[in-house]
């Protein structure tokens, strides 16, 4: 089990609901549909004699074989046609098609019925065929190279499909997959799909991707404001907030906030008057302000052929507009008035202020908590705000009972609102009865000895007067965010936290003197272009006096303003003169006139790992392992530096020439000791606490380590969706399905990487990086030998020479179309 089946082809994924582009949910059973008359007739060959064989590998039986007859002369029956067509719908590589699309290929799958034991694919083979399992049963098998030893997988079932990259390459097969029952599968040839499509028709959730960031939002008004809104109204009625509260409670950015702090945005949000046929929001615009709907009718509308399509209504209790309180961008579709109404309205950054202000109140009051209990008093600051993020908060209703006297205790609870009763039971009393000996209110404690060991509970704490909320910690969590309690309360501090300053930068080779070079604008010939982004675009230069080359990123000043990204580039350049490390892109120097700014960088002709995941669909597990190593390094080391990253995925990793990994684009990064709130990263690789905005630090890097080794593994990230706000509903709601030739291991890890709470995922627990490299899917890696560039890197880039843009899109020449700057004043960029 420790290697992931495909290296060039998925061999099979998981089940997806219909209607959904990612293949990670289950899907509704189509077993019972019969076959139309006019289907492809099959021929079983029982008889394995009858036909020769390839030779089995070791551990395999020979299996009997299957042949298919011509395809029909007429098209299936409309509803096979519609059964196939939802099959389809569950294949990532398949998501661009139309339904038009879908339907020509439903068309085009030719059924193929395997006897119990036959080989459907076999490992080594070249692929050129895509099978979807329509019923019956398969095995997959892999054949390890080294030892010969046949090791099973997965086992398939209805619906499941492999092959897939067989539509893109006819790259060799990573497994074998062998019928366990009688099987019919549909299969669609490599050479039908390319007759009916272009490859463009592929991967649509392979574009790249580009980032996004909360900062720079617009001061407008809302189109839909009348005149009698110049003063904000912000007086509601208790029906009034009762509405705004439901209708933001079931909204997926709203979920993780407690009744409080839901409270303290309605007080936020002001009133809306709308007439009929307003456009409260329009397709395209730009915008920053979230609705809720107290009065009148509304539908959703979106451009097609020339016209409107409803696809969508909001009537009173709805909501619509959440993306912009996340970041600024085009706002999806319209939103029209069907009636008069009233809405009430909060902008992003009210409410990003309201989530800052609450959940620093949070945080310090928990903090504050935990100083006052007398076990915990050897806690240093640091520890105690990691302890407040471990804390889970726990309801219990009147009379219920929280601890019971004599039971083995595991948690420690503090009070956050309600009353609690202390007693005792006490068989020395006359009656032998229960005996109440304190009560407890908001801010008290209880049960603080079950953090530092298992002993039964010396009292029953019950709940009075109403319900109880509480905070509660465990053992086991404290444990593993801290560190056993009496390892910390016996420590030596300052020794201790000398050591662990030290922690992850010894292996770390350093290099001698100072990078940075004095260069000239004059003194650079441009070669070509490496990229193009929103502020301006990378080049391939040469540096005339040596010959040498290297990337030069210019950036528009005029744009980063516009942008408001003046901190985050200023911010850029300092962590980049910071860093040294070998899986780090370097800065060598930076440069500016009256118009750009220039970062003269490291350069790495292999080209993006987007680009090589790619051509290979997905990569095996030993290469997968390579590349994630590589950031677990370059993460240690820069979270030693307290230097948090915030932007990883494929996209911002480049291949050097001997294949090793360098991280790139630090456009994000930033050093911060605690805690930061600006919404920034790739939708799919946000970690829930961004989402939700209610501050994020070093475990958002681990998080989307993460996403990441998932990508490489399956193809496309775990939470994928083309809709931006169901991507991050399925971030918070936690759910992940694994393709089924994942290893346990690589699942484990990934699981661990992905914990939905900051403070207990791995790389942020006590044990940080060092947690992680001793992961069993690490077991036997040469950790010496990645960082000191020893190790064969599993893909060496074809590079001709220094100049070689062959690993990088072609880029037509195009003059600049960026604004000239006009200097405001502040001399944000003296520095630079």
């Amino acid at each position: 089990m420790g290697n992931c089946v495909g290296h060039h082809d998925q061999v099979a994924t998981a089940k997806a609901e219909p209607m959904k582009p990612s293949p990670v949910e289950a899907t509704t059973s189509t077993k019972g549909v019969s076959v139309s008359a006019t289907s492809p007739k099959k021929i079983e060959l029982d008889e394995a004699k009858e036909k020769p064989q390839a030779s089995a590998t070791k551990g395999e039986a020979k299996a009997p074989v299957s042949v298919e007859t011509a395809p029909p002369a007429v098209k299936v029956s409309d509803p096979d046609v519609e059964l196939r067509s939802q099959y389809l719908k569950k294949v990532p590589v398949l998501c661009n098609l139309t339904d038009a699309d879908r339907t020509l290929v439903a068309n085009a799958l030719v059924e193929k019925t395997y006897a119990s034991g036959a080989a459907i694919i076999t490992q080594d083979e070249p692929g050129k065929e895509f099978f979807i399992i329509r019923s019956g049963k398969a095995k997959v098998e892999r054949r390890d190279a080294d030892t010969g030893e046949v090791v099973p997988i997965a086992t398939l079932s209805e619906g499941d499909y492999f092959g897939e990259a067989a539509l893109i390459n006819n790259d060799k097969r990573a497994a074998t997959i062998i019928a366990s029952d009688p099987t019919t599968c549909l299969v669609l040839k490599a050479d039908d799909f390319n007759k009916l499509f272009e490859k463009s028709k592929l991967n649509v959730q392979f574009a790249k991707r580009n980032a996004i960031s909360a900062e720079n939002m617009r001061h407008d008004m809302p189109a839909a404001a009348s005149s009698t809104n110049a003063t904000k109204i912000y007086d509601k009625s208790p029906e009034t907030c009762a509405v705004i509260e439901k209708a933001l409670s079931q909204n997926v950015l709203f979920t993780t906030l407690d009744t409080w702090q839901i409270k303290e945005i309605v007080a936020q949000m002001y009133r809306v008057e709308v007439l009929k046929d307003v456009a409260v929001i329009k397709q395209g615009d730009h915008g920053d302000y979230f609705y809720v709907v107290e009065t009148g009718e509304f539908v959703v509308t979106k451009a097609k052929d020339g016209g409107e399509n409803v696809v969508a209504g909001r009537g009173p209790g709805s909501s619509f507009g959440e993306l912009a309180l996340m970041y600024n961008s085009p706002r999806a579709a319209s939103v029209i008035s069907t009636t008069p109404g009233v809405l009430w309205a909060v902008n992003r950054t009210t409410f990003r202020q309201i989530l800052m202000k609450v959940t620093s109140e949070k945080r310090t009051e928990y903090e504050r908590f935990l100083a006052s209990v007398p076990l915990l008093s050897s806690l240093t600051a640091s520890e105690r705000a990691a302890a407040a993020e471990a804390f889970e908060e726990v309801s219990f209703p009147q009379g219920s009972i929280i601890v019971e006297q004599g039971t083995e205790g595991e948690t420690f609870y503090v009070i956050l609102r309600g009353n609690v009763e202390v007693s005792i039971q006490d068989p020395q009393s006359a009656d032998g009865g229960r005996q109440v000996v304190q009560k407890l209110k908001r801010g008290e404690f209880f049960g603080e000895r079950a953090l530092l060991k298992s002993e039964p509970r010396a009292a029953t704490v019950a709940a009075v007067d109403g319900p109880v909320d509480c905070l509660a910690l465990d053992r086991h969590a404290f444990s593993v965010v801290l560190g056993p309690l009496t390892e910390i309360m016996e420590r030596n501090l300052e020794h201790y936290s000398s050591k662990e300053l030290k922690s992850g930068t010894e292996a770390v080779p350093q290099e001698e003197g100072n990078l940075m070079m004095t260069v000239a604008l004059s003194d650079l010939q441009v070669i070509g272009t490496l990229g193009r982004g929103s502020f301006g675009h990378v080049q391939l230069v040469k540096y005339i006096p040596t010959g040498e080359t290297f990337a030069l990123k210019k950036v528009s000043k005029s744009q980063v303003v516009q942008l408001g990204q003046q901190d985050h580039i200023m911010s850029e350049k300092m962590v980049m003169a910071s860093l040294n490390h070998p899986f780090l892109i370097r800065l060598r120097a930076t440069l500016k006139d009256q118009n750009y700014l220039y970062f003269l960088i490291e350069l790495c002709l292999g080209g993006e790992l987007f680009s090589v995941l790619r051509s290979h669909i997905q990569f095996d597990e030993k290469t997968a392992r390579f590349y994630a190593a590589s950031v677990v390094l370059a993460f240690e080391y820069m979270h030693n530096r307290d230097i948090i990253y915030r932007d990883l995925k494929p996209e911002n990793l480049l291949l050097d020439a001997e294949g090793y990994l360098k991280i790139t684009d630090f456009g994000f990064a930033k050093i911060v000791k605690d805690h930061t709130w600006t919404l920034c990263g790739t939708p799919d690789y946000l970690a829930p606490e961004v989402v939700s905005g209610q501050g994020h630090g070093k475990a958002v890097d681990w998080w989307t380590l993460g996403i990441l080794i998932y990508e490489m593994l399956a193809s496309y990230p775990p939470f994928y969706d083309m809709d931006p706000m169901k991507t991050y509903a399925k971030i918070m709601h936690g759910s992940i399905s694994f393709p089924k030739h994942c290893s346990k291991e690589s699942i484990d890890l990934i699981q661990r990487l992905l914990h939905p709470k900051a403070a207990k995922r791995l790389g942020a627990v006590k044990g940080g990086a060092r947690l992680i490299k001793k992961h069993p899917w690490f077991k036997g890696f040469d950790w010496d030998a990645l960082i000191n560039r020893t190790m064969k890197a599993p893909i060496i880039p074809k590079i001709r020479n220094n100049m070689d843009l062959a690993n990088f899109e072609e880029y037509p020449h195009e003059e600049d179309e960026f604004p000239e700057f006009i200097d405001d004043g502040t001399n944000w960029d003296a520095d630079f």
